[in-house]
């Protein structure tokens, strides 16, 4: 490696443009989903808040007291190398099952509406599945670096047992809460990541089909879950019970036409629509903005998927494999959850009950979202001094991302 006198380096550091330690286009994109968020939660939990607390702003006041929090977290989140991460990625798969295991005690998790997701911190409460999707990313990610290499060249299953056997673990403990959309989002991250690793399609196919045969059972044994589907396949059957929510959503989408009928002037959010500040806050903003609004958010949140698949490759072409796993992990993540959350308020998907990153209500989500929105602007960082020839610490093995993204060899 060729050596850097302390002038040359100081020189070196001198000329840099310290601005390209910032994705701006990353950055401008979440300044717009956040600005877009406030806006929408605030005219959909009007009517709820008013309602239910006396006063009309008291949920849009909470959320704006999370997300100072979170950006102040974020901003700390933002100093610390991402190298430190990858040490403790098998260091909190530990802490995510300890959670989800004590998420489930009674008198200790905080039971909403028949699910147990929550624990109490003071006045506050914590979604646990919120922070298992990023140490999950984080912990597979790390197991890759270490044992990429012999999850694509091993004729053997064995290596992949591992992954496969925390993915199930972690899957099921979701699904005992219940909270089928995070189950269902942490295995999908999960795969596409192993897929992006050099695992065979087949291999993984057999993992998706073995475990969609033991989630039959289990959407089988609960009720609630069939009428779910019985009122996704046929919300007309019962239209004020099961399929009350999808109509409703249709309707709200429906009313919106091209241009909506204009901020705060939506119908359907006014105790039609269940959930319409939080599984269904798309619905509502497709109310009030019309077709134009939704293309509008989904070009962000396909920009930004974009940008975290761009600074994974980025990463990768530097050296640096943990960031770049991290960053398609986060990629996949937003882009899954999105899908998801219209999928089911275009009544494309039977109803889940999973957020809306940066728009629907939750201090959770918010917080974490902006976590792993500090995540990638630091992984970006790191690139860029890597590539300016200044050493990164990082324990990363030089074995690139097997896989294609975007049209480029990661």
């Amino acid at each position: 490696m060729k050596t850097i006198s302390p002038l040359n380096l100081l020189e070196r550091i001198e000329a840099i443009d310290w601005s390209r330690y910032i994705d701006r286009d990353l950055a401008l994109a979440i300044v717009a989903l956040l600005a877009i968020g406030v806006v929408m939660l605030g005219s959909a939990s009007f009517w709820v808040a008013e309602k239910g607390y006396g006063d009309m702003y008291y949920l849009l006041k909470r959320q704006l007291l999370f997300l100072g929090l979170a950006l102040v977290l974020a901003f700390v989140l933002y100093q610390v190398r991402i190298g430190f991460w990858e040490g403790l990625g098998v260091k909190l798969l530990p802490i995510a099952v300890f959670l989800l295991v004590l998420v489930l005690i009674p008198g200790i998790g905080v039971s909403v509406k028949g699910s147990r997701r929550w624990l109490a911190l003071g006045p506050v409460s914590l979604q646990v599945s919120e922070l298992v999707k990023i140490i999950m990313i984080m912990y597979l990610s790390s197991y890759m670096v270490r044992h990429g290499k012999k999850l694509s060249t091993s004729i053997s299953y064995q290596p992949l047992v591992l992954p496969l056997i925390v993915l199930a673990v972690i899957g099921a403990l979701l699904l005992l809460e219940p909270d089928f959309g995070s189950a269902v989002i942490v295995i999908m991250v999960g795969l596409a990541l192993l897929f992006l690793g050099g695992v065979p399609l087949k291999r993984l196919g057999l993992f998706l089909g073995g475990a969609m045969v033991l989630m039959l059972p289990i959407v089988a044994l609960e009720g609630y879950r069939l009428r779910r589907i019985e009122a996704f396949l046929n919300p007309w059957a019962d239209i004020q019970n099961s399929g009350y929510q999808i109509i409703n959503s249709l309707i709200a989408i429906g009313d919106g036409g091209w241009f909506g009928n204009g901020l705060g002037a939506g119908v359907q959010k006014l105790y039609y629509l269940p959930e319409a500040h939080n599984d269904f806050i798309f619905a509502v903003l497709a109310e009030e903005f019309g077709f134009v609004g939704m293309i509008l958010l989904l070009a962000l949140f396909g920009w930004l998927v974009y940008r975290a698949f761009v600074i994974g490759f980025n990463a990768d072409k530097q050296g640096l494999q943990f960031g770049a796993y991290v960053a398609y992990g986060i990629g996949f993540w937003m882009g899954f959850q999105v899908i998801l959350h219209i999928g089911v308020n275009l009544a494309v998907l039977p109803p889940k009950g999973l957020t809306l990153p940066f728009l629907s209500y939750g201090g959770s989500s918010l917080l974490i979202t902006l976590l792993a929105m500090s995540l990638l602007m630091r992984i970006h960082r790191d690139t860029q001094v890597s590539a300016l020839g200044l050493a990164v610490k990082t324990t990363a093995r030089k074995t690139p991302v097997h896989r294609t993204v975007g049209g480029a060899r990661a």
